[in-house]
Protein backbone atom coordinates (compact mmCIF):
# COMPACT_ATOMS: atom_id res chain seq x y z
CA UNK A 1 0.00 0.00 0.00
CA UNK A 2 2.86 2.26 0.74
CA UNK A 3 4.09 2.56 -3.14
CA UNK A 4 0.67 2.58 -4.10
CA UNK A 5 -0.92 5.27 -2.18
CA UNK A 6 2.66 7.68 -0.57
CA UNK A 7 1.73 10.11 -3.10
CA UNK A 8 -1.76 10.40 -2.13
CA UNK A 9 -0.47 11.31 1.41
CA UNK A 10 -0.30 7.84 3.11
CA UNK A 11 2.23 7.32 5.91
CA UNK A 12 3.00 3.53 6.80
CA UNK A 13 5.40 3.03 9.86
CA UNK A 14 5.97 -0.69 10.52
CA UNK A 15 7.08 -1.77 14.04
CA UNK A 16 8.93 -5.32 15.22
CA UNK A 17 7.74 -6.40 18.92
CA UNK A 18 10.41 -9.30 18.50
CA UNK A 19 12.31 -9.47 21.97
CA UNK A 20 15.97 -8.91 20.44
CA UNK A 21 17.31 -9.48 23.72
CA UNK A 22 15.63 -13.29 24.28
CA UNK A 23 16.03 -14.19 20.42
CA UNK A 24 19.61 -12.71 19.11
CA UNK A 25 18.63 -13.51 15.24
CA UNK A 26 15.26 -11.98 15.45
CA UNK A 27 16.60 -8.53 13.93
CA UNK A 28 18.26 -10.37 11.26
CA UNK A 29 14.71 -11.95 10.46
CA UNK A 30 13.20 -8.80 10.86
CA UNK A 31 15.75 -6.82 8.46
CA UNK A 32 15.65 -9.64 5.25
CA UNK A 33 11.82 -9.53 6.07
CA UNK A 34 10.95 -6.26 5.68
CA UNK A 35 13.69 -6.19 2.26
CA UNK A 36 11.97 -8.95 0.66
CA UNK A 37 8.86 -6.62 1.18
CA UNK A 38 10.16 -3.72 -0.68
CA UNK A 39 9.48 -1.83 3.32
CA UNK A 40 10.38 1.44 2.62
CA UNK A 41 8.74 3.34 4.71
CA UNK A 42 9.98 3.92 8.34
CA UNK A 43 11.02 0.76 10.18
CA UNK A 44 11.36 0.63 14.22
CA UNK A 45 13.15 -2.53 15.79
CA UNK A 46 11.45 -1.56 19.51
CA UNK A 47 13.47 -2.98 22.58
CA UNK A 48 10.69 -2.78 25.12
CA UNK A 49 8.99 -6.23 26.76
CA UNK A 50 6.15 -7.24 24.18
CA UNK A 51 3.68 -6.61 27.48
CA UNK A 52 4.54 -3.01 27.48
CA UNK A 53 3.00 -1.93 24.17
CA UNK A 54 0.30 -4.54 24.20
CA UNK A 55 -0.88 -3.11 27.28
CA UNK A 56 -0.71 1.02 26.14
CA UNK A 57 -2.31 -0.17 22.51
CA UNK A 58 -4.78 -2.60 24.37
CA UNK A 59 -3.66 -5.20 21.59
CA UNK A 60 -3.26 -8.94 22.40
CA UNK A 61 -0.63 -10.68 19.73
CA UNK A 62 0.58 -9.56 16.23
CA UNK A 63 0.43 -9.10 13.92
CA UNK A 64 -1.63 -5.56 14.69
CA UNK A 65 -2.43 -2.82 12.33
CA UNK A 66 -3.56 1.18 13.25
CA UNK A 67 -4.85 2.98 10.85
CA UNK A 68 -4.96 6.57 11.67
CA UNK A 69 -7.24 9.14 9.72
CA UNK A 70 -6.15 12.58 8.85
CA UNK A 71 -7.81 13.76 12.23
CA UNK A 72 -5.46 11.14 14.70
CA UNK A 73 -9.23 9.01 14.87
CA UNK A 74 -7.45 5.24 14.71
CA UNK A 75 -9.03 1.57 13.79
CA UNK A 76 -7.13 -1.20 14.98
CA UNK A 77 -6.79 -4.75 12.92
CA UNK A 78 -5.87 -7.68 14.77
CA UNK A 79 -5.37 -11.36 13.77
CA UNK A 80 -5.94 -12.57 10.47
CA UNK A 81 -6.03 -9.55 8.62
CA UNK A 82 -7.58 -9.35 4.95
CA UNK A 83 -5.56 -6.67 3.09
CA UNK A 84 -8.51 -5.65 1.13
CA UNK A 85 -10.55 -4.53 3.94
CA UNK A 86 -7.73 -2.92 5.25
CA UNK A 87 -6.87 -0.93 1.99
CA UNK A 88 -10.90 0.04 1.64
CA UNK A 89 -10.27 2.07 4.90
CA UNK A 90 -6.84 3.81 4.14
CA UNK A 91 -8.57 4.76 0.71
CA UNK A 92 -12.02 6.15 2.43
CA UNK A 93 -9.33 8.12 4.44
CA UNK A 94 -7.24 9.26 2.29
CA UNK A 95 -10.13 11.03 0.48
CA UNK A 96 -10.90 13.15 3.36
CA UNK A 97 -9.51 16.52 3.84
Amino acid sequence: MHHKYAKDGLVVVSVALDDLKEDPGAKDRVLKFLKAQRATFTNLLLDEPFEFWSERLHFVAPPCQFVFSRQGKWTKFEGAIKHEEVEKLVVELLREK
